[in-house]
């Protein structure tokens, strides 16, 4: 018998067990690690066995896609231009306010007598709505003007001039550009009296205060008109403009208020003040 072959024979057979050991404990580990691994690894915690049988349906849509969400967002809009709606949104939400009106110019004073202070213009109207719109359609966003001030008067030897009642301030509105239609309006403020010139014997009258402006829409909303201007009164007691109502966002300095009065000119013979402009309207859109 050859001891020589017999002992080759056998070392290949033990090296085949070793390896078929190797790779069975490898198998059942594997095995172990994956019945035992951790949920953060799976879509989430799947039902028990017990739950599966009493809710067979749990589950089944999982793989339906899930409703797009769109992002939420707004615009401001301190001039004229073109809001394009997102893609996907189909309601916005939509506060307006009109221009402020300008304030009136002082009456010029006489040799005695001041000339009046001017009125201070109104503020714009406000809106508040909310509109059905079309995805990705334009809406014209058109930004009301401020009314200009009123010029003071000239002061004279006996009499001084009246000064000039300031400019109404513009609406500002929100039209679907494809039919033409305003669908929000805030209306601009009035303008501020001038002042009246002063005389021999007396002082200038005052300028009356402008009207405040009013907003509108073609859906629910709500609407606040816009402070009145102050009355004006001898000299340098000028008319305040009026103030625009308060919105969720805070207005940009002076935007939508009424401009303030110019004061009247003060002995001997000065010219008045010219009022103050008024506030531009303002806009803003979000969704």
């Amino acid at each position: 018998m050859n001891l020589n072959a017999q002992k080759v024979s056998q070392r290949p057979r033990t090296r085949s067990r070793l390896l078929l050991a190797s790779i069975t404990a490898a198998a059942a580990l594997s095995g172990q690690l994956v019945a035992t691994a951790p949920a953060a690894f799976a879509d989430g915690p799947k039902p028990s066995v017990q739950e599966q049988h009493r809710n067979p349906d749990k589950g089944k849509d999982d793989h339906k896609k899930k409703p797009v969400q769109f992002p939420h967002g707004l615009r401001q809009f301190a001039s004229d231009n073109t809001f394009t709606v997102p893609a996907g949104v189909t309601t916005v939400f939509v506060q307006a306010w009109g221009a402020g009106g300008g304030g009136g110019g002082g009456g010029g004073a006489s040799r005695t007598n001041p000339g009046g202070a001017g009125g201070g213009g109104g503020a714009g109207g406000f809106t508040w709505c909310t509109l059905n719109v079309r995805p990705l359609a334009d809406y014209g966003v058109d930004v009301g003007t401020g009314g200009a001030g009123g010029p003071g008067g000239p002061g004279g030897a006996t009499t001084g001039t009246a000064g000039t009642a300031g400019t109404a301030g513009s609406a500002t509105t929100v039209v679907a550009t494809t039919t033409n239609t305003t669908l929000a309006t805030a209306t601009g403020g009035g303008g501020g009296g001038g002042g009246g010139g002063g005389t021999a014997t007396t002082p200038g009258s005052g300028g009356s205060g402008g009207t405040g402006g009013n907003g509108s829409c073609t859906t629910s909303s709500v609407n606040r008109a816009g402070g009145i201007g102050t009355f004006g009164g001898a000299g340098t007691a000028v008319g305040e403009g009026g103030a625009p109502a308060d919105g969720i966002v805070a207005l940009p300095p002076g935007a939508g208020g009424g401009g303030d009065g110019g004061a009247g000119g003060l002995p001997p013979g000065a010219a008045g003040s010219p009022g103050q402009p008024g506030g531009d309207g303002y806009v803003v859109i979000w969704w």
